[in-house]
Formats: structure tokens, sequence, C-alpha cells
């Protein structure tokens, strides 16, 4: 890192792998709770499904091409075998969505239970592959990023990800990360949009999220990441 520039703060990775604990923790328990034949909720869950892996793909992708890169050149020593760590669980990760994408094709226009309970057993899969990997990136990686990726190059990749969001879920994504995130981390993330924008998307992005979850889990406040995978 460039001696003179600012470093990164990754408070605000912190609160998105919250949001991925709570999301992805849940994924298998709605897949289950949707009734033999219910074509209209099957819609609904394997596109919150889909959203999620997408975020959570385009999140992977940009610390493939974004950080690994930096810090192997920067702290080879330190960080090589945690890199061949994260890029080892991210593929894995990847190839689960893969099998993922093809149950939900075949579940969501019918809502056929067998196939439902199919997808529930790849999500319980998943989802521990999931959790080890953002608790080996904030353990090994997120220590190594405060002090070789400048906050710059930090904001590049975080807006790469914005970026991949598609914009009419935009204000739920942000909302879904703010839900349970440090305030710090919440104002980090809202300071980094239009100055015009801030005060506008920090009021409303909560919102967006909480008539969301309430269509998803039937409630705007489902619960955190911590009490369902502590």
């Amino acid at each position: 890192m460039v001696e003179s520039a600012p470093g990164a703060k990754t408070r605000e990775m912190i609160m998105v792998h919250d949001a991925f604990r709570r999301e992805f923790g849940l994924l298998a328990e709605l897949a289950r709770g949707v009734a033999d034949g219910d074509r209209g909720r099957a819609e609904l869950v394997a596109g919150h499904i889909e959203l999620m892996s997408s975020v959570l793909h385009h999140h992977h992708h940009a610390e493939d091409t974004s950080i690994w890169p930096r810090l192997l050149e920067r702290c080879p020593e330190e960080i090589a075998p945690s890199v061949h760590l994260m890029e080892e669980q991210h593929e894995r990760i990847a190839a689960t969505i893969t099998e993922l994408e093809a149950a939900v094709a075949a579940w969501r226009g019918t809502g056929d239970a067998a196939v439902g309970t199919a997808l529930a057993e790849a999500l319980d899969r998943m989802v521990p592959a999931v959790l080890e990997h953002l608790d080996a990136e904030e353990r090994q990686v997120l220590p190594l990023i405060e002090k070789h990726i400048t906050a710059a190059e930090w904001d590049q990749m975080t807006a790469e990800v914005v970026g991949s969001t598609p914009q009419d879920k935009a204000p739920v994504v942000l909302g879904m990360m703010m839900y349970e995130g440090h305030p710090q981390a919440v104002q980090e993330a809202v300071d980094k949009l239009p100055p015009d924008a801030r005060d506008f998307i920090k009021e409303m992005a909560p919102k967006a999220y909480a008539a969301y979850a309430e269509q998803v889990y039937g409630t705007p406040n489902p619960p955190h990441g911590d009490v369902l995978n502590g």
C-alpha cells in the first residue's frame, strides 16, 4: 500500500457478512415452508434465493479480481495461504450455486414439494461452507486488507459490487446490509453515495428491506445472523 494513502476500513465488510449469515441461514427453512404446488410462494422464495446467490457471487468476484491480486503482490508471505483458501472456498461455493440454479429453475414454476426438498437439502450443504468462508475471511484476511489495501482501492471494489446489483433491487440490498450493521459501518456505506442522495437512501433503504422481508419472511424483523448461527 502507498504509505501516505489512507487504509481500507473493513467494518462495512463485517456488515455485509452479517447480512449473508442471516439471509443464507434462513433460506432452507423458506424452501421447506412452501406448500406443495404453491407456485406463487415458490416464485417469491426462488427469486430471493436467486438474489442472494447473485449478490454473493458478485461479492466474491470483486474480491477475486480487485483484492487478492493486490494482497499477493504486497504481502505474499503473509497472505498466500489465506488467498488460496479463499479462492478454493469461492470455487466450492460457486459450484453449489450452480447446483442451486438448476433446482430453483425446476421448482419455481411448480412449487413441487419433492423438488423443494431437494433444493432445501442443497441449501443445507451450502450454508456451512458460506459460514466457514465468512469466518475465515474475517480472521485471516481483513487485518491484512486494512494494512495493505488503500481506502480508494477498497471503495473501488465496493463500487463494483454495488454496480452489479439490479437497480430495482439496490434499495432492498442496501437495507438488507444495513439491517443489523454497526452504525459506523452504515454511515461509511452511506458516505460513498452521491451527497444529494445520502439522506434519502439512508431513510428509504431500511423501509425497502422491511417491506421485502415482510413478503419473504412474514415479518419486517427477521432474526439476526448471530441468533441463527450462534
